[in-house]
């Protein structure tokens, strides 16, 4: 730049040199502090929210500090000051050698990256300003690409992406049938005079809140409380994680409830939230709500309960126009949205800003909404809070009081000098986490003082981990908590099973329909399916993760999470440990490919959901979890399996195998894992002899054996209607129940099989399994007893002691 500028003007030559210098200088110093901040260097990302967003969030973090600015100063006063000194003094020729040199290398030459096991130790080393270059300007000529290609994006159509989807038109959408995995958890029968039998007496379920009453009616749907806690990663719940111990009311109520402690958000940042927990939905190029009035037509569990009755409402202390979140609201037609603008219209202007908060404190938010609340008389009601304290820049009202209460925290704890040091290093953080804490727990308690308190559902979750605290691996940023309480509940109990905020749309829908009789929805195209509710540590899920509003290159599955390219092996607690596999890799690579593509398809074209589309066209589960999730490969597979059915029946017809030799046929092919087959044959025989109780029984077996627990169930009931004493039924209905991690339905299965059948072993083996499930330790001891008396030699003797006598 001095060389062009120098033929034309020896002074604006020298000017430029010094500006442009001053310009990196300054951009590497502000990019480095944010990275100190956010422990992310900043990239793609920037390009993801809009001009007036980047204001707010610079205007909210106030100053920068009295040491950023200092050094910012005396870095323009060294580079100016120099610079003058320059041209008076001649500087000898070596040092434009030495300086020409060092520039070189400096292109050349990389910092050598740190050996550490913190995430943020791999951008430790990266030249930030460079980072942000490449980064931003990779996303924008990525994003001007995709804009000219749109038009010619129908051809896609025909790429391997879309070749073994069952519709190419919608991709994404099936038949929606939840299975209902929350009510075994909850007593919605009513007492004559209406009440909830089971509200408050939940094995201590209400006494987070002290003693609870209901008064609602049971046999309406309840009303469903959202509360999304800013920044709330399960490493800041329970005083044994890492940063526990200042959520004393989360903590209690976690105690109390349904507890999913290794829950994904599939967004690294508070841009996917309300699409994920509530729509299930894809994430579009930069995010969904990012669309805009371009988002394509959807269905989420807002608009579904508003559609069947429900009184939607969603409050905040902050600008709902920050994320789009105010269009998205629209879309779903909430009945009522309230933000800081909204607050400020109906209370006047927002406490405390002038200390540089977002918009109300999460007290007087509450405090206020509940008046507003009070004014409702619409019944069910889905009602949505989102706090916002515990975000930069990290200030709370009544500081003095709160640094206190962190003192005293501290104290009540024990904790060894590591600890307790970086507790303190993260204060201002950790003292927003007690003050938001207070906050639910005063709009809880006025909650219990609610007629229908009885009859309402908490959701309480996190965005997404709070970022400015070190991250210990690269799915950290996603972990967090799930909690469902409620006075219906029977018993808390803790899942360590992996779910993903996905999931819990889907989870909701299933509960409301099978338990009250909410109509669902025949065609979805949710991404999730219902929350595991196995309590021992497993991943069943495959989704991609989107860690900003243009970066996706995060995606689980099973045992195995790809970030960023590096494989990584799940372990207990969302652990990470490195993975050498270049195989498995390149399928994530290629699974997270594939995913991106139809998701870029199905919300630019809009092809996400038609509300016409046949019935019969539909899978019956979402593809993400049904065989088309695989690249390329389904097409073939269903090719392969229809060629299967069609020689094994040919067979069978040309043998004339009689109808015994049939089943025996049908039966073997199930335990060689070719269920469709077996089906086929079975489907075949149900036709010519519909009474054969063992083909029916084995027709269900096998929909239990990959999962489709529902149909399972409907196989075994249909016999159970035409021979209620057919013994081997009740065996199979509580190895079901069993597998879908419903003990106490596998527990009514077996103490029917065994009022008709008394002291059978196998019945009396599933029956200590459910009991044990149940954590009835005493009952599993005594039908263990039992069995031993009746079978001595029972195989599963052993393991059952050492379960219940470990």
């Amino acid at each position: 730049m001095y060389f062009l500028v120098f033929s034309f003007s020896r002074r604006g030559a020298f000017w430029t040199f010094v500006c442009s210098t001053l310009a990196l200088g300054l951009a590497q110093l502000g990019l480095a502090y944010y990275y100190a901040i956010t422990l992310q260097p900043l990239g793609r990302d920037l390009l993801g929210y809009s001009l007036t967003e980047i204001t707010d969030t610079i205007e909210a973090s106030g100053t920068a500090g009295f040491v950023p600015v200092l050094t910012a100063l005396a870095l323009a006063g060294v580079v100016i000051g120099l610079s003058l000194s320059s041209r008076h003094y001649q500087a000898p020729l070596w040092t434009s050698y030495v300086g020409g040199g060092l520039l070189i290398i400096s292109f050349l030459v990389d910092l050598p990256s740190p050996k550490a096991d913190r995430t943020y130790a791999e951008y430790l080393s990266v030249n930030k300003t460079a980072y942000l270059f490449v980064e931003a300007g990779g996303a924008f000529f990525e994003l001007r690409k995709g804009t000219s290609d749109e038009s010619t994006f129908r051809g896609s159509l025909g790429n391997a992406a879309m070749q073994d989807t069952v519709s190419r038109q919608y991709p994404w959408m099936y038949r929606s049938d939840y299975e209902d995995v929350l009510g075994p958890f909850f007593d919605t029968t009513t007492l004559e005079d209406g009440s909830a039998l089971g509200a408050g007496s939940a094995s201590g379920a209400g006494s987070a809140l002290g003693a609870t009453s209901a008064s609602g009616d049971g046999s309406a749907p309840p009303n469903l409380v959202f509360i999304v806690f800013e920044g709330l990663g399960t490493a800041f719940v329970g005083e044994e994680n890492t940063y526990g111990g200042f959520t004393p009311f989360v903590d209690s109520l976690s105690e109390h409830s349904l507890y999913w402690p290794n829950t994904v958000s599939t967004t690294g940042r508070t841009f996917g939230l309300m699409p994920s927990l509530f729509g299930s939905l894809p994430y579009a190029s930069r995010g969904f709500m990012e669309m805009g009035d371009r988002m394509p037509l959807h269905r989420t569990l807002i608009s579904v309960l508003e559609e069947r009755g429900y009184h939607t409402s969603y409050y905040s202390g902050f600008d709902l126009s920050f994320d789009n979140v105010d269009r998205f609201l629209k879309r779903q037609e909430v009945d009522r949205a309230i933000g800081r603008n909204a607050l400020q219209d109906m209370f006047g202007d927002d406490p405390g800003v002038a200390e540089r908060y977002w918009g109300y404190p999460d007290k007087e938010m509450f405090s206020r909404v509940t008046s507003i609340l009070d004014t409702t008389d619409r019944r069910p009601q889905l009602s949505i809070f989102h706090t916002l304290q515990t975000h930069d820049p990290f200030a709370v009202p009544n500081e003095d009081r709160y640094d206190k209460r962190f003192e005293n925290q501290l104290g009540q704890m024990d904790l060894g000098s590591e600890r307790r040091n970086r507790y303190e290093t993260y204060q201002d953080k950790l003292t927003t986490f007690l003050y938001t804490d207070d906050a639910l727990r005063q709009f809880f308690q006025w909650y219990k003082t609610q007629p229908d308190f009885g009859d309402t559902i908490f959701v309480i979750t996190g965005d997404h981990r709070l970022i400015p605290v070190p991250q210990p691996s690269q799915i950290a940023r996603y972990h967090v908590p799930l909690l469902i309480y409620s006075p219906l509940l029977k018993k808390s109990t803790e899942f360590r099973s992996v779910s993903t905020l996905a999931d819990v749309a889907p989870t909701l829908m299933g509960f409301l329909s099978e338990q009250y009789g909410v109509d669902s929805m025949e065609r979805s195209h949710w991404l999730g399916t219902p929350v595991d509710t196995t309590r021992q540590f497993r991943n069943t899920r495959s989704m991609p993760l989107m860690r900003n509003k243009n970066q996706m290159v995060d995606y689980l599955h099973k045992r195995h999470y790809l970030a960023n390219g590096k494989l990584y092996r799940l372990q207990n607690g969302l652990r990470l440990s490195p993975v050498s596999d270049q195989s498995k890799s390149q399928k994530l690579q290629a699974r997270l490919s594939r995913f991106k593509t139809i998701n870029q398809y199905v919300t630019s074209e809009d092809r996400l959901y038609g509300a016409s589309v046949p019935l019969e066209t539909l899978p019956p589960t979402t593809p993400l979890r049904s065989a088309s999730a695989e690249p390329a490969r389904s097409a073939s597979l269903e090719a392969a399996a229809r060629a299967r059915i069609d020689s094994a029946l040919a067979e069978i017809s040309q043998q004339d195998l009689t109808v015994p030799e049939q089943f025996q046929s049908a039966r073997q092919r199930a335990f060689d894992g070719d269920y469709k087959v077996a089906r086929a044959i079975a489907g075949r025989l149900l036709d010519r002899s519909p009474g054969y109780h063992d083909v029916r029984l084995l027709l269900g077996r096998t929909h239990a054996w990959e999962g489709n627990y529902n149909r399972a169930r409907e196989a075994f009931h249909e016999v159970l209607d035409r021979d209620p004493g057919y013994y081997d039924t009740y065996n199979a209905l509580a190895d079901t129940e069993l597998w879908a991690s419903r003990p106490e339905a596998a527990l009514e299965a077996t103490e029917k099989g065994l009022a008709k059948h008394p002291g059978r072993p196998s019945y009396l083996v599933k029956k200590a399994k459910a009991l044990l499930a149940l954590d009835r330790t005493d009952s599993a001891r005594a039908t263990v007893s039992e069995l031993e008396q009746e079978d001595p030699n029972n195989d599963a003797l052993s393991s059952l002691k050492s379960r219940i006598e470990p």
